[in-house]
């Protein structure tokens, strides 16, 4: 194989290698001159004047002669102008920047493909006009007008911008490529070249196809394309559009097709694998794979690319990769948006913005942030590592979930603080100064970048990498700095955050490396002109490869066709060029694409790959291509049920779980689902702590319970009297409030849901107590007495089990008499309905999940009775605090309520029983069946389910 530019190289010393120093070679991009200079190095024998090389831009800008300005200087000329033209009318530079950013897109264009603008801007307008007309003799809306009226001024806006620009002796991309055509003559006689040879281009926009065209046919360049027969020739094939229309345009007399083109896709042989796996991570593990199995040495990896169309594919890739390969070549830039530090200015933005200020301007303290966005700050590897005591964020985060701070100010965060971790917090304080200005987003961000940077480069090691992270982010605020104090610009909180993630987005971190050794790693531009024998393409993906038809553009499609510029199915055949280009040269080619589809269609394969597997086999008998999916393992979501061995560590564990006791809740876990009870009591995963906003369900039923329990105490033991009822409603309130505040503070219970949810608890008591008057009243009629026995009484008993002694506990609401029969009484806040409360079979409260409540009261009458080792009379039950006329609905077998002896000895059998299920090491734990019991599960995500 020889690759095209070492074929330019040749071309070059054969004809003008007396002449090198007075060449100027035009190459699409930067990197491929790096690649040339050394095709060039190796067939010189003596000392030579080395050619000029430029980039293509580079090329227009040295003919130009002005100063370039980049996108970001251009968006504030255009804000500069805006306000100039529209006064107090003009946006603000939020909503400006979320148009304007469009607009300088499409002049840039305009000007590439030299379009007569004021035809163009005054068709735009007119097909505006059109849109909004209407028969009837409506007057418009203001919304129309104003919409009219955009489109009115974006000519003027061009016309403005252009001559600002340009009396400053400044030019933006798409002015330079205009401007080096118009003034052409002039430039190039200023220029010492001799020859131009402009190789490796496809696709020209209008300026660029004059200006080559011009120079060719004056005898001052000439052209050296890179193309192959198989789709240049073939009219069906979009990757050969543009070759196609540029052949009789720049075809010299008597020559016949392209110089150089070839036919290597139709006759090379070529061995393709095309293969899916699932997701970025899978795709980045079988390249790995693919590199460990072709196990190249040093100079087979110059001649190897891993080329990822998708860009976020990059870190996982470059984790990835085996271990002997040493030297990786990245030739693709990195977008700051995806780096550490960019979810650290996003977390620092939304802190702020969230935030809940203070008239007292000066007292930080009293500002207050969202507890989401806190825990969000405290959560960041960067905020982590910026505290000297390990976990000591982790304590801070404890601190605000215990309490359900939703707002938290500076002065709550230092109650939790212990003199130890004074001076440390003192020193982070700045993240909490609050936010009035962009200046003083940039001053935080500038302070925490030095503590970073210090932290960073003081370390065991030098972290490299992120060191970048934030030298790119100071870069980038730096010259906000400078815009903003040079256009006098005072952006708003919003406004300034949302212009950060518009440049963020488009900047991109530079990799640094040795271009011309290693594994190389790149983008698919950044392949245009290199050759490579080995290819690893990943993400070969529709709506990646090619992109999606996005159009981010005011001018219309069919305006767009009339005045010669590019739509999406130009776009398409220059990625399809791209890929085919790719292709022509190379011998082994791994093509790799994502099978996971998402709701858009995302995921199925490029139709790139659909057209070479159907259509390369019959033109290239040399050619073989395999299909085939990544092996990964499978998961519960495929359908495979999970079933957990009871390993010797597992049954360890329950050996360690018996000694700490069993608690009804926890076996009618086991009931519902055995992945569920291993994954919570056996290796003692816990659910994500959160802030609880609003008041949930199992919190209102914490703090009624609480406060029904402080309310009983001083007649624990006694009976209970009509006085004592009207003691404690006057005591209620108080009573309620003291027992929420133990879960949250007085800022947050006292307005919105909170403080419904705090009178419905109130409300709920009262009810209750009402209830429990009448309840007295009837039995003092029938001379019978309601006394309290116990409140939230533990309850234990140790069983003998296979002979294994596990223990079981419980912990009853409340345990009361009346006459001779003792109640042990749960409280519910819920609804219970009386068939979770009827049993038929003994065996039934052991399988049915239906019955777990059956099962809890049950269980506590059991342990109760062993606890008092007595003879009596027993009924357990509920009352539910949104049925109170129900009275205590009591559990029933077979009709009867009383929980006798030989019941509880029944309900005994069936607990070892339960219990020999949970300890047999032959039975595995397996998930659930029922879907609506996964529905709720806070480990479905674990299973997949």
């Amino acid at each position: 194989m020889q690759a095209f530019l070492a074929r330019v190289a040749d071309h070059v010393i054969s004809r003008y290698a007396d002449h090198t120093g007075e060449l100027c070679i035009v190459l699409p991009n930067r990197r491929a001159g790096l690649f040339l200079r050394q095709h060039l190095a190796k067939r010189v024998e003596k000392t030579i004047w080395a050619p000029v090389i430029f980039s293509i831009e580079d090329f227009v800008q040295e003919l130009v002669g002005m100063q370039a300005v980049d996108n970001l200087t251009l968006l504030f000329e255009l804000y500069a102008i805006h306000r100039e033209k529209e006064g107090e009318k003009a946006e603000a530079f939020e909503e400006f920047s979320k148009w304007a950013q469009v607009f300088i897109q499409d002049v840039n264009e305009l000007d590439r493909y030299l379009a007569n603008t004021q035809e163009l801007f005054g068709n735009l307008q007119n097909i505006k006009e059109i849109e909004n007309w209407s028969l009837s003799k409506e007057d418009l809306t203001d919304f129309q007008r104003q919409y009219l009226d955009f489109f009115r001024s974006l000519g003027g806006l061009y016309n403005e911008l252009k001559q600002r620009l340009l009396s400053q002796n400044k030019v933006y991309e798409g002015l330079a490529f205009r401007l080096a055509w118009e003034q052409l003559d002039e430039k190039i006689k200023r220029q010492r070249w001799k020859k131009i040879i402009f190789a490796g281009f496809n696709a020209l926009n209008t300026s660029e196809e004059r200006i080559m065209n011009t120079l060719v046919k004056r005898g001052l360049a000439e052209m050296l394309w890179d193309s192959d027969s198989y789709y240049a020739d073939d009219t069906k094939q979009e990757a050969g559009k543009f070759l196609r229309r540029l052949l009789p345009r720049f075809q010299k007399e008597g020559e016949k097709g392209f110089l150089w083109q070839e036919d290597l896709l139709s006759q090379d042989a070529k061995k393709i694998s095309v293969i899916g796996a699932a997701k970025q991570v899978a795709q980045a593990k079988t390249a790995s794979a693919i590199l460990e199995k072709l196990g190249l040495d040093a100079e087979q990896l110059k001649r190897t690319a891993v080329v990822l169309c998708d860009e976020n594919l990059l870190f996982p890739v470059l984790h990835s990769l085996p271990s002997y390969i040493e030297n990786v070549n990245v030739t693709m830039g990195y977008p700051l948006r995806n780096t550490p530090f960019a979810g650290l200015v996003e977390v620092l933005f939304n802190l702020h913005e969230y935030s809940r200020g203070n008239k007292k301007e000066k007292e930080e303290e009293f500002t207050r942030f969202y507890h989401r966005e806190l825990l969000r700050l405290l959560s960041h590897p960067y905020i982590k590592f910026l505290f000297a005591e390990p976990g000591f964020t982790t304590k801070l985060r404890q601190a605000i979930i215990k309490r359900n701070y939703v707002f938290v100010s500076v002065k709550d965060l230092e109650k939790f603080l212990d003199g130890d971790h004074k001076d440390e917090f003192d020193r982070m304080k700045f993240i909490f100064a609050p936010w009035r200005s962009a200046d003083d987003a940039l001053n935080c961000f500038d302070k925490l970048i030095d503590m970073l940077r210090v932290k960073f480069m003081n370390g065991k090691e030098r972290i490299s990498i992120e060191t970048e992270y934030i030298f790119g982010y100071s870069k980038v605020f730096k010259r906000l700095r400078t815009l903003l104090s040079e256009y006098r610009l005072s952006p708003s909180l919003k406004s300034f955050h949302s212009l950060i993630k518009q440049v963020s987005a488009s900047a991109s971190l530079p990799f640094y490396g040795e271009p011309l050794s290693g594994l190389q790693v790149m983008g698919v531009l950044e392949t245009r002109t290199l050759d490579f024998e080995n290819l690893i393409l990943l993400s070969v993906n529709e709506n990646v490869l090619p992109a999606a038809k996005t159009q981010h553009s005011f001018i219309p499609y069919d305006l767009k066709k009339a005045f010669d510029l590019p739509t999406y199915s130009d776009k398409d055949a220059v990625f399809a060029y791209h890929f085919y280009r790719l292709l022509q040269r190379a011998k082994t080619i791994y093509l790799l694409y994502n099978t996971e589809t998402d709701e858009f269609g995302k995921g199925e394969k490029s139709r790139f790959i659909t057209q070479l597997l159907y259509e390369l086999p019959r033109k290239n008998p040399n050619v073989i291509i395999e299909e085939k999916l990544a092996v990964t393992s499978g998961n519960a979501g495929d359908g495979n049920e999970i079933a957990l061995e009871k390993s010797a560590e597992v049954l360890q564990k329950l050996e360690e779980k018996a000694g700490k006791g069993f608690s009804p809740s926890a076996l009618n876990t086991y009931k519902k689902c055995g992945l569920q009870f291993y994954f919570r009591h056996v290796v003692g995963l816990k659910e994500t702590e959160e802030v609880e906003e609003t008041i949930g369900a199992d919190t209102l039923g914490t703090a009624i319970h609480k406060a029904l329990e402080e309310l009983y105490k001083p007649i624990r033991g006694k009976e209970i009297t009509l006085f004592d009822i009207e003691r404690m409603k006057r005591d209620v309130e108080k009573v309620t409030e003291n027992a929420f505040m133990e879960l949250y503070t007085s800022h947050e219970l006292n307005s919105g849901k909170n403080l419904l949810t705090f009178r419905i608890a109130v409300k709920f008591i009262r009810n209750f107590l009402d209830a429990e008057k009448e309840s007295i009243e009837t039995l003092a009629k029938e001379n019978k007495k309601l006394r309290i026995l116990e409140l939230e009484l533990p309850l234990e008993y140790e069983l003998d089990v296979n002979g294994k002694n596990i223990l079981f506990k419980g912990n009853a609401d409340r345990i009361d008499s009346i006459g001779e029969v003792t109640r042990i009484i749960d409280y519910k806040t819920g609804k219970t309905e009386d068939k979770e409360l009827k049993l038929e079979k003994w065996p039934d409260i052991r399988t049915e999940p239906l019955l777990n409540k059956s099962f809890q009261l049950v269980m506590y009458a059991f342990l109760y009775a062993k606890k008092e080792k007595k003879k009596q009379e027993l009924v357990s039950g509920i009352i539910t605090f949104r049925e109170l006329s129900a009275g205590l609905k009591t559990v029933k077998m077979n009709g009867s309520e009383l929980m006798d002896g030989d019941k509880l000895e029944q309900f005994e059998e069936e607990l070892k029983i339960l219990l020999g299920d949970i300890f047999d090491p032959a039975k595995p734990f397996t998930q659930t069946s029922d879907a609506e019991i996964c529905r709720f599960c806070s480990f479905r995500s674990i299973c997949n389910k």
